[in-house]
Parts: C-alpha cells; sequence; structure tokens
C-alpha cells in the first residue's frame, strides 16, 4: 500500500464537515483531523485548520492538489489537480454522513492541499498556529 502525504489547510466555516466527512468515512483514523487553529496573526479566533501526513492511496486522487514553486521571492503554482469531489459526495451518500453536496464543493473550492511541509504550507499563506493561553 503506497501512503501518500498531505498538508490540508481548510477555513474555519468548512472545518466542521471536513471533519464529519474524515471520521464518517473513517472512524479511527479520521478522528482528531483538522483541529489544529490557524490565523495570520496566531491570535484567536482560528481562520483556518491544518491536518498533516500520510493518508491512505485511495485518498490521494480523490483530493485536490496543487503544487507550488518558489521563483522571484514569490510562491507559484505549477499545476493543479482538482481532486475528484463527486467520489468523495457518492461516498458520504453511501456512509451516510450529514453533509451536502454544495458542502463538499466549497470544502474542495476553499481547501488547500499540498505535498508541502506544514511549515512551508502556513509561511506561504501567511498563517501560524493560535497559541493557546496555559491556565494557572
Amino acid at each position: 500500500m503506497n501512503w501518500v502525504y498531505r498538508t490540508m489547510i481548510v477555513t474555519a466555516a468548512d472545518a466542521v464537515t471536513a471533519r464529519t466527512i474524515a471520521e464518517g468515512i473513517a472512524p479511527v483514523s479520521g478522528a482528531g483531523m483538522w483541529t489544529t487553529a490557524l490565523s495570520a496573526t496566531g491570535s484567536a479566533p482560528a481562520t483556518h485548520y491544518i491536518s498533516t501526513g500520510s493518508i491512505g492511496p485511495e485518498w490521494g486522487p480523490m483530493l485536490p492538489l496543487k503544487t507550488y514553486e518558489y521563483v522571484d521571492e514569490e510562491w507559484v503554482v505549477t499545476s493543479t489537480y482538482p481532486g475528484e469531489p463527486a467520489t468523495l459526495w457518492a461516498a458520504c451518500q453511501q456512509y451516510q454522513i450529514p453533509v451536502t453536496e454544495q458542502q463538499v464543493l466549497d470544502l474542495y473550492a476553499n481547501s488547500d492541499v499540498t505535498e508541502q511541509e506544514p511549515q512551508i504550507a502556513l509561511a506561504r499563506l501567511g498563517l501560524q498556529q493560535v497559541q493557546q493561553e496555559i491556565g494557572p
């Protein structure tokens, strides 16, 4: 089985949808995804959430993917793969996951999915982890 590496950043508005789908299709491995909060300042409220790591080979072709190259001090998209939102929507229906087709389409449209290490993707997007205050 050839696992693939992905860094997946979703908007705060789409985070519940992403979590619901991941947990609905893969209750064990999908649990706990997109729980790391991000914002431009590192302060709440979160504007995005990140999940990164290896995913099963069945997910690679299903997800969108952009490839970037750093050229003349800016990030340039060198390739784009739209993914297969219809396949994910069919899986949601099969597993009776309570999301709409529009939510799946929005998730694809608003997500940043790359093979970049998380620190590179965060820097490219101008995001950082939201710092939680540590209580006494």
